[in-house]
């Protein structure tokens, strides 16, 4: 009798290999997608924070000289609680004019985080 044997099509063992090969892929792809996903809720929390900074800063500028006193608050955004705080130094740098150091401080399932900035106000 003669066996038939064909050269075309994989054998069991090179379908297996490939499979394995291709989990391989899937699974790294979905860790990448699961790393990227976690980053970008981190920036979009952080943009929020900056957000809120920004708007603190405005407030304060948008105030009379004589006004412009140290103070803390809240803001929520996102399910995400923004402690602002700012503090006020007169007279600083030089003469006439204040200085003030704004914080904002969140927490997220990244842990806890602070951005400061300052800015000058004068007379």
């Amino acid at each position: 009798m003669r066996r038939l044997r064909s050269n075309r099509g994989f054998t069991l063992i090179e379908v297996v290999v490939a499979i394995v090969m291709l989990t391989f892929g899937v699974l790294a792809s979905a860790t990448l997608t699961a790393a990227l996903m976690r980053s970008n809720r981190g920036v979009t929390n952080r943009t929020r924070a900056v957000e809120t900074l920004r708007l603190k800063v405005e407030d304060l500028q948008s105030l009379n000289y004589s006004e412009i006193a140290s103070g803390n608050d809240t803001a929520t955004i996102g399910g995400i609680t923004y402690s602002r705080a700012w503090a006020v130094t007169p007279n600083s740098p030089a003469a006439n004019l204040k200085t003030v150091t704004l914080t904002v401080s969140w927490g997220d399932r990244q842990g806890n985080h602070t951005i400061t900035n300052q800015t000058i106000r004068a007379q």
